[in-house]
Formats: C-alpha cells, sequence, structure tokens
C-alpha cells in the first residue's frame, strides 16, 4: 500500500463526479501525484471555488511523559520503538493555494468499489473530473 497523501472537496463546488455512488465530499480521498515528491502523508483540499490548497505544517517533538507508550510506573518506556511511537506532533499553520496546473489521479474505495477518478486543472483551477478506472 505504502504513504499516500489525503485529499478532500469542499462542500460547494460546483463540478461533477461521474458516478461514484456517494457523496464525493464526504469522503477523504487518496493520492500520489499531485507533485512530484513522494506522498508524506500531507493533507490537500479543493476549495469551492475550484482552487487546490495544501496544508501548511511543521511538527514540534512531544515531551516523553506525554507520549502514548510512556510508563510512569518505569518512569520510560519498554524499548526504543515505544520511545519514539507519539515522539512528533503535527502543528498546523493554515493553508496554501498551490496554483496546480495539470493532471493527477485520486482514488478510494466506495461501498466496495475500488474508484480512481481524474482532476484536471487549467491555470489553477479545477475544470474537470473523469474516471480513470
Amino acid at each position: 500500500m505504502g504513504a499516500f497523501d489525503r485529499l478532500r472537496f469542499e462542500d460547494g463546488l460546483a463540478i461533477e463526479f461521474p458516478g461514484i455512488g456517494a457523496d464525493p465530499f464526504e469522503i477523504t480521498w487518496q493520492k500520489k501525484s499531485i507533485t512530484r515528491h513522494n506522498p508524506l502523508m500531507e493533507n490537500y483540499k479543493i476549495t469551492n471555488a475550484g482552487r487546490l490548497f495544501k496544508e501548511d505544517t511543521d511538527y514540534e517533538h512531544v515531551p516523553e511523559e506525554e507520549r502514548p507508550h510512556y510508563d510512569e510506573d518505569a518512569g520510560g518506556f519498554e524499548s526504543p520503538l515505544m520511545r519514539a511511537a507519539g515522539s512528533l506532533q503535527k502543528v498546523h499553520h493554515g493553508w496554501s493555494d498551490t496554483d496546480y496546473h495539470g493532471i493527477f489521479e485520486f482514488h478510494r474505495t466506495v461501498d466496495g468499489d475500488y474508484v480512481s477518478l481524474e482532476a484536471k486543472f487549467t491555470d489553477g483551477r479545477l475544470v474537470e473530473i473523469t474516471r480513470s478506472d
């Protein structure tokens, strides 16, 4: 399966989603090909104006005592792996318009059926969604 980025659509976007059998605005879609980097579990959204935005974030270290596997009685962790779990926390700083131009695929299993779609952007605006499966 591997890593993927997440994609959401804002309600009110006036574009047709061809025959997916569900409300596309209620689904968190997966994608691997918006940018040229490997997916990093980042968040994207397409606004109701048809613009693609990327979440701006950074990461902070979580104090050991606040991590999920910290053992208060032992004053530490069972293993180095347990120490690493939950050691970083994502901090949201807003959203940036990517001014995307091109086509990317996004997908999800909807009611047991795999759905693969492509989003086409021209000059930063979503102009069409088509099936790619």
